[in-house]
């Protein structure tokens, strides 16, 4: 299934023949190639600009609380929409708790076609603020189930969290003052560049539609510095995944 975010003003090239593929039960090999071609033009696009996670990222934490300034290691980016199903905080977090020398930040794309994804994403940052076990436990209380399993309506998980976390009302309210800038922040960024989520960014190279297991972050983030590097095999690697995610397939 198509995990496109429907708040673009600009399509990218990647996206020109997913519709057309859709229609059919398979993927014909003619338009692989040419969901392909698109991925590999925006694998350029991508690599033909440096990436300055440090810069762009300044003044934003770790999914385990540690901030992303003068951080030493690897930073991603996990592009989500907490009414997206395929948007799931675990294996984020296990990949968090797994390698101490990545630090994983969430980006936001709520919009208005995903209902309430606004107020799930100030409430997740504002919690953060006060608790990230608490803020990673309502993510996962109120995101859409693709398999067994039914979500927690908005308001009970958020009044749970709050009780867990022993957090005063008056309290929370400007902690969510204060998550707006953060979250507007990412709405003008995703404009130009993000299409669906989940979408992972490693190296500075998008990865859309790509909901990695935590095992396999290691795995893409190793191939992503290769390819910057120049490494074209790795290139053709890096877009034989985008390409597999973008048809719902198994990426690695």
């Amino acid at each position: 299934m198509l995990r496109m975010h429907p708040f673009m003003g600009m399509a990218l090239t990647l996206c020109f023949c997913l519709n057309a593929i859709l229609a059919h039960a398979g993927t014909p090999a003619s338009d692989r190639v040419a969901v392909q071609a698109g991925v590999k033009t925006e694998i350029a696009r991508d690599l033909s600009h440096p990436y300055t996670p440090l810069e762009t990222l300044s003044g934003r934490t770790c999914l385990d609380g540690r901030p992303v300034d003068d951080f030493q290691g690897d930073i991603l980016e996990y592009w989500s929409n907490l009414e997206c199903p395929y948007c799931g905080i675990q294996e984020p977090l296990q990949a968090q708790r797994d390698n101490p020398g990545l630090c994983i930040v969430v980006r936001h794309i709520p919009s208005d076609e995903y209902g309430e994804s606004l107020k799930k994403a100030l409430a997740y940052e504002a919690l953060r603020g006060f608790s990230a076990n608490a803020a990673h436990r309502f993510w996962d209380a109120v995101l859409p189930k693709t398999s067994l399993g039914i979500p927690v309506p908005y308001e009970a998980a958020l009044q749970t969290a709050l009780q867990e976390a022993a957090i005063a009302p008056e309290a929370f309210a400007d902690a969510l003052q204060a998550a707006a800038p953060l979250v507007s922040a990412d709405i003008v960024a995703a404009q130009s560049r993000i299409t669906s989520t989940p979408t992972w960014i490693l190296g500075g190279i998008r990865f859309p539609a790509c909901d990695f297991k935590a095992g396999e972050l290691s795995t893409a983030l190793e191939l992503a510095r290769q390819a910057r590097a120049g490494d074209t095999d790795a290139q053709e690697r890096v877009a034989g995944i985008i390409t597999r995610g973008l048809l719902d397939e198994t990426l690695l």
